[in-house]
């Protein structure tokens, strides 16, 4: 029997991207065997929301996987857990911190599943060292177009493993995944932060610490201009050891929102002149020296998730995430000083703006190569839906490429050109894999991944 449906109006955490959808909220396995075997509607499965754009909407049928949402077994002597895949990484951070494990790779909001992580093959701010999270991923068991149930891994069906990690749910709805945490003997990580006064010192900061931190990442004020483009704040961080200072295990918490927005505040709101103030207060807050301390998991990995709701502060019209990663060379430097320098000769700004390193990922779809990502805030606006493909062009002239799970407007032929022979080869699987296209998304539909219903 198919689970009780209903016609909701959803949309990607950006809320730039909205859709009426009938959509299914199983709470059973049996459930979600009955909505892989009807063949009436296609299906995407979606876990909270949390991707940006229109990765997790279709009209036909959106299954919704909040409900399975449960640990099912957890081995304490290898740290390896099985669970379903609407389990939050906050409830895993909940349970599993006080008992010295951490997920190895953590995305920038605790609020997203499991299921989701792995559709996306999330990356986090450690990425240069511990790489995606499709890579700890031990095994998964993936329902089929077919309605068959089979286990993937690296190791056994691992052409279908890869093709779903980053897939975006094109291979299936993943029914449970086993992952590999990470042992930890403190829940504080000590952290340097000191101020920067450009782009150049910034690669210069990520040079200097990359081989001696667990995490670096760096914040930029995109309102500074000239020889300041790329000014900001650079962190990097490794976890403490149980030491005075340091948060014992058992101490650990997570925190509620300090602020909530109940509801979508003015467009005008997030204005120029109020980000350029925001941004040069951050900036002198910072020290110009690095300064050693110790900061909490929270306000390290998610100091967006203190606000809840974050996303109506750009009002009802919401916003364009862009995250793009621009390859590794000698002139780095200068190519994002170009990049940066372009958006605002546009005359736009982001409204936040983190840069991270990363180094080669894994899979067809893998989004990080070695390189520098830059992640961006617009207000929905005709100028920026006519900017980004501008960015789009450019990066795919670096032989860069955009992140799947925080795009909206990429076009097919762009998304071939920065995928190349990985993504041709990907589309070809899930052509062969799903031939009635029972699984497309309204991102696959514009991607032209698969052949119409």
């Amino acid at each position: 029997m198919l689970p009780a449906s209903k016609t909701e109006r959803l949309s990607g955490w950006g809320r730039a991207s909205l859709a009426a959808c009938r959509s299914f909220r199983p709470e059973k396995r049996r459930e979600l065997v009955a909505l892989a075997a009807q063949a009436d509607n296609a299906l995407i499965a979606r876990g909270l929301g949390r991707a940006y754009g229109d990765a997790a909407l279709q009209p036909q049928g959106v299954v919704r996987m909040e409900r399975l949402n449960h640990c099912i077994a957890f081995d304490a002597a290898q740290g390896i857990v099985r669970a379903q895949p609407g389990v939050t990484f906050a409830e895993l951070m909940t349970l599993f911190i006080p008992r010295g494990f951490l997920p190895p790779i953590i995305p920038g909001t605790r609020h997203a599943t499991l299921g989701g992580a792995f559709a996306c093959n999330v990356h986090g701010k450690n990425h240069f060292r511990m790489g995606d999270f499709a890579e700890h991923v031990l095994s998964i068991r993936l329902l089929l177009p077919s309605g068959e149930a089979v286990e993937c891994s690296p190791e056994n069906n691992s052409e279908l493993f890869w093709a779903t990690a980053g897939g975006m749910g094109m291979t299936g709805i993943i029914e449970e995944i086993t992952l590999r945490l990470m042992p930890i003997a403190s829940a504080s990580l000590q952290a340097m932060t000191c101020r920067v006064a450009n782009i150049e010192q910034m690669v210069g900061a990520f040079e200097h610490y990359r081989a001696t931190n667990d995490y670096l990442v760096g914040w930029i004020d995109h309102m500074a201009t000239g020889d300041a483009i790329g000014r900001g704040v650079f962190e990097a961080a490794s976890h403490a050891p149980a030491i005075d200072g340091a948060t014992p295990l058992g101490d650990y918490s997570a925190p509620p929102a300090r602020l909530s927005i109940p509801f979508f505040t003015p467009g005008f709101l997030l204005n120029h002149y109020a980000m350029a103030l925001y941004n040069r207060r951050r900036f002198a807050k910072a020290p110009e020296m690095p300064e050693p301390s110790f900061v909490d998991f929270s306000g390290f990995f998610h100091p967006l998730d203190r606000i809840g709701g974050w996303n109506r502060l750009y009002g009802k019209r919401g916003f364009l995430q862009y995250q793009c990663l621009i390859p590794e060379t000698p002139t780095i430097a200068a190519q994002l000083r170009e990049f940066l320098t372009m958006i605002q000769q546009h005359g736009l700004f982001s409204c936040l703006a983190v840069i991270k390193y990363h180094r080669n990922g894994r899979g067809y779809l893998t989004f990080p190569i070695q390189g520098y990502s830059i992640a961006l805030d617009f207000p929905n606006s005709p100028a920026a839906r006519q900017l980004l493909p501008v960015l789009d062009e450019w990066v795919a002239a670096k032989g860069g490429r955009v992140y799947l799970a925080k795009d909206a407007l990429l076009s097919a032929a762009l998304f071939r050109r920065m995928y190349g022979n990985a993504g041709e080869q990907w589309m070809q699987m899930i052509q062969t894999l799903d031939p009635k296209a029972r699984f497309t998304s309204l991102m696959s539909e514009r991607l032209q991944w698969k052949a119409g219903r």
